[in-house]
């Protein structure tokens, strides 16, 4: 289905140019559409530079987005999706009420021709229309910066302001001229990245912003991106990926054609739009959470200035049109009638165990929090609208049944989120049936899975406690113990997943418990035999005012009675081992 691609709000002259005397000296320019800057790994397995047109030409085989960090790459994925949405979004003939526009037969198209690998042209023609708002170096409007940006003092920030994840780690290993600068490929990725993710405190008090007080810019929070749970459905190549994550039915709705990125709009000035709500995904992929300029010479970044930009209101709060990160509903903002949801950041612990709740605990299929059921008058958590959009076009037929690589993303922020602490960076392999499912008993499968190995994990934490009494000494909860659990079972974990059969979760989920008790008490007779005659005799300690043997035979009886109560399966009425 060929689709007219909307025009801009803002056109300018493709080139630029300043007067010296009787001569016209072209300014300097770096344009994303055609200049090399975003790094792929390519399907022959090289790693290239390519600009944004290189990307839809049809000319180049891209496996995926490889930068600098996965933040990085997840903030380009994300402006190139936007990209795409806005290219492709009907015009109002085709959006009339009259002649509705079908979202799931341009999905099912638009996957065709990504697996084809042909040309786009309607992204490239989109390109082509707004290829001034694309230079990173344009003198009025440069991208996603304010081109006169300045404070009072002249203020210059070194170029590793723009990198907040890695400020100091990022040049350790650069010497010379890269030691204090940023070639311009360098620099455009980490622009986009710091636009997402930049952490809150104090900036620079930029001139023409009425917020700054004494010079300062006071904390607004941190980017809009680093508020979320990156969730990315992994194709087989970078087009095949664009498509996976693109809910039709949300960023082409007739209603979202306001909806306007930041290359569509006038250009920012220093002081904060004057109604800043996100008007819908494009809006807010590429929100500008500060106000940049970057300062060149000799054709690389020496400096850089980083001021506030425009506000996420009330730290996000309802706005749910990011369709890439699960929501989480608050107990303590919702009031009756008045539900209030966050955007979920993924859990920096145990993030592959974790990984499944975000994804399959959603209203319709698994409506109890984990751990326990769900808090009184609590509305089940948000899923991924790429998600809940997959489970939609599996329903009709449209997907097959090859797994998907599903990868999370998200940053965890220090005190006050005024810097970044840890980068959550991890995937799973998921076969289109689990992921897409609407059936409630496997999405209670494998969350219930997932749980399960991080209870065994905690008890056998306690058993190499107990066996501390046993051998003498006090007892602490080995966290260390409880962690070498769940690197051994993650291997196994993944197979798992992927072998599960939509058709007989039960079953599914005995082999895994069969499978965590195998493992974990073969860890423990390993741990046991370890363990010394001290340990193997044990002693006798006093258990609710009661004389109690700890040994390490009793601790391992103890870790075999708590995992058949945590692992019930068919054959764990068996006896117990005696040690």
């Amino acid at each position: 289905m060929a689709l007219a691609a909307r025009c801009g709000t803002l056109h300018t002259k493709r080139s630029h140019s300043s007067r010296t005397g009787d001569a016209v000296t072209p300014s300097p320019s770096f344009s994303l559409l055609t200049q090399p800057w975003i790094r792929c790994d390519m399907l022959g397995g090289s790693v290239q530079e390519l600009s944004l047109r290189d990307l839809f030409d049809g000319e180049h085989r891209i496996l995926r987005i490889r930068g600098d960090s996965p933040t990085q790459d997840y903030a380009i994925l994300r402006l190139i999706l936007v990209i795409l949405w806005c290219a492709h979004r009907p015009d109002e003939a085709l959006a009339d009420e009259q002649d509705p526009y079908r979202f799931d037969d341009w999905w099912e198209q638009a996957l065709a021709q990504a697996i084809s690998g042909g040309r786009d042209e309607v992204v490239l023609d989109y390109l082509e229309r707004h290829a001034e708002r694309f230079d990173l170096l344009h003198p009025s409007a440069p991208f996603m910066q304010v081109a006169d940006l300045d404070t009072a003092k002249g203020t210059r920030l070194p170029v590793r302001r723009i990198i907040p994840e890695a400020e100091q780690d990022y040049f350790t290993m650069r010497a010379g001229r890269e030691l204090e600068s940023l070639n311009l490929a360098e620099a455009a990725r980490w622009l986009v990245t710091a636009q997402a993710y930049d952490y809150s405190g104090i900036k620079s008090g930029a001139m023409g912003d009425p917020r700054v007080k004494g010079g300062k810019g006071y904390p607004i929070g941190q980017g809009w991106t680093g508020l979320t749970g990156g969730v990315v459905i992994h194709g087989r190549s970078l087009r095949e990926t664009l498509i996976l994550n693109t809910p039709a039915r949300l960023v082409m709705a007739p209603q979202m054609r306001a909806d306007l990125p930041v290359w569509e709009r006038l250009p920012d000035g220093a002081a904060e739009r004057p109604s800043p709500i996100p008007t819908g995904p494009c809006d807010l992929l590429t929100w500008q959470s500060r106000r940049i300029r970057l300062f060149t010479e000799e054709g690389r970044v020496v400096s850089v200035l980083v001021s506030n930009g425009d506000k996420i209101p009330e730290a996000g709060a309802n706005i749910l049109v990011d369709p890439m990160t699960p929501y989480r509903y608050s107990t303590n903002k919702s009031k009756k009638g008045s539900p209030v949801f966050y955007p979920r950041p993924h859990d920096a612990e145990q993030t592959v165990w974790r990984s499944l709740e975000p994804l399959l605990v959603r209203e319709g299929v698994v409506v109890d929090l984990p751990g326990g059921g769900r808090v009184k008058g609590a509305q089940p958590p948000k899923a991924p609208t790429t998600i809940t959009s997959l489970t939609e076009l599996r329903h009709e037929g449209i997907l097959g049944e090859e797994p998907l690589t599903v990868e999370l993303v998200s940053v965890r922020y220090g005190p006050q989120a005024a810097s970044v602490s840890q980068v959550v960076s991890t995937s799973v392999e998921l076969p289109h049936a689990v992921l897409a499912s609407r059936n409630p008993l496997l999405a209670e499968t494998l969350v219930e899975a997932g749980r399960r190995a991080r209870e065994a994990a905690v008890r056998y934490g306690r058993y190499a406690g107990n066996l501390l009494v046993a051998a003498g000494g006090d007892y602490v909860y080995q966290a260390g113990a409880a962690a070498s659990v769940l690197d051994a079972l993650e291997p196994a974990f993944r197979s798992w997943l992927v072998s599960v059969d939509e058709q007989d979760p039960d079953a599914a989920l005995a082999t895994w418990s069969r499978l965590i008790e195998r493992r974990v008490l073969e860890m423990a007779a390993t741990l046991l035999s370890g363990a010394g005659p001290k340990a193997l005799a044990g002693r006798v300690v006093e258990h609710n005012g009661s004389p109690r043997l700890v040994s390490a035979g009793t601790a391992f009886q103890q870790l075999q009675r708590d995992l058949r109560a945590l692992l019930p399966h068919p054959d764990s009425s068996k006896e117990e081992t005696h040690v």
